[in-house]
């Protein structure tokens, strides 16, 4: 009987590194010239497994008493009477080797789309990216200026912002072609432009939506929100750059903004005991932009009471701790500090005048 097997050794992320087709069986796997499959791994023995058909014409794999012998799912075989059945998505490590098996008529995945060859590639995006660009920073530039500047700061804006986009583009089309052969630095340019442009949208419409509404905490913790725009940046530039564990890539990052976003918080609190980054929104429109309601004088005032109570007791304590600096001082300490009493031991008064030379001293 005629079989088609399959013997796939594989890197520990799933890449097949050498692909073995054997039409017969049983077949042998070791490091001896004399096997069917043969494996450059010292941690193998020579003749370390087998492929072969059991009773019930399964496929099986077995240690042919090998020191290391087979491992599948934490589980070791390595004896004869220890086999696996073959499945055709399990991997099996000979010592340092990864192997996979399936028959020619396994079942494959659907066709992937390729995201390497369309229309959304080299010019196209490059231009589209160019073009936020430009439109982003004339429109963040003519909405900070407040003194009608001249061309001159305009067109050193748009030459800073088109030099870090294209300069941060490069460095991941360089990344690609290392590792993938393709550069593909349209695409590249035209995240890093979108990526600007969604922050540069983030920061002024949500300064709008926080003073409409008195949602404060939109500017108040407005480095957070940054922080999870710059990590999606990163994920599409990694999958863009040949990132094949988009789902692994999404908890890594995600791992790293909430790290950051904690790291952020930690430092504002030791320098302001205050979790945000800003204490009171920086920003202010025309009223008319306001939806909130209006608060009442009486609001306003009971307010202004509750924070006068704060601020009085914050300012007692100071002025407790300014003039008793060491009320903490106990007082057995106080002794200690105090100068010492005379004992006799020594004379009351140093500079005493001399005994008179007429007295006789005693023998």
């Amino acid at each position: 009987m005629s079989h088609s097997i399959f013997v796939e050794q594989l890197t520990p992320d799933g890449e097949v590194l050498h692909r073995s087709k054997v039409t017969h069986l049983p077949i042998t796997i070791g490091r001896a010239y004399d096997n069917d499959i043969i494996l450059d791994d010292p941690h193998t023995a020579a003749h370390h497994a087998q492929i072969e058909l059991n009773q019930l014409d399964e496929l099986i794999i077995s240690d042919l008493g090998s020191y290391n012998g087979i491992t599948f799912a934490n589980t070791r075989a390595n004896t004869r009477e220890n086999f696996f059945v073959v499945g055709g998505d399990d991997v099996y490590r000979l010592g340092h080797t990864r192997l996979r098996i399936r028959t020619a008529d396994y079942k494959v995945a659907a066709e992937v789309t390729d995201s390497t060859n369309h229309r959304w590639e080299g010019v196209l995006p490059a231009f589209t990216g160019l073009a936020l660009l430009l439109v982003t920073g004339l429109l963040s530039t003519w909405l900070a200026d407040l003194s009608q500047g001249t061309l001159s700061k305009y067109l050193l804006e748009l030459v800073s912002v088109f030099g870090f986009a294209i300069g941060w583009s490069g460095i991941w089309a360089l990344f690609g072609k290392l590792f993938t052969g393709h550069a593909r630095f349209g695409r590249h340019l035209f995240i890093a432009s979108a990526g600007l442009a969604f922050l540069e949208l983030w920061e002024h419409l949500s300064s709008l939506v926080a003073y409409a509404f008195s949602w404060e905490s939109l500017q108040t913790f407005s480095v957070h929100p940054i922080i999870f725009i710059c990590a999606l940046v990163l994920y599409f530039h990694f999958l863009t750059a040949g990132n094949k564990r988009p789902n692994r890539l999404k908890m890594y990052l995600a791992a790293i903004a909430i790290l950051g976003s904690a790291i952020t918080m930690t430092k504002e609190y030791q320098a302001s005991n205050h979790l945000s980054d800003q204490l009171y929104m920086s920003r202010l429109y025309p009223p008319s932009v306001r939806i909130s309601r209006d608060h009442t004088l009486e609001e306003f005032m009971a307010d202004m009471e509750s924070l006068k109570v704060n601020v009085d007791e914050a300012r007692k304590d100071n002025a407790d701790n300014a003039s008793n600096p060491n009320e903490s001082t106990k007082p057995e300490d106080a002794e200690k500090v105090a100068p010492e009493k005379n004992t006799g031991d020594e004379p009351e008064n140093t500079t005493a005048e001399p005994a008179s030379p007429d007295k006789k001293t005693d023998t």
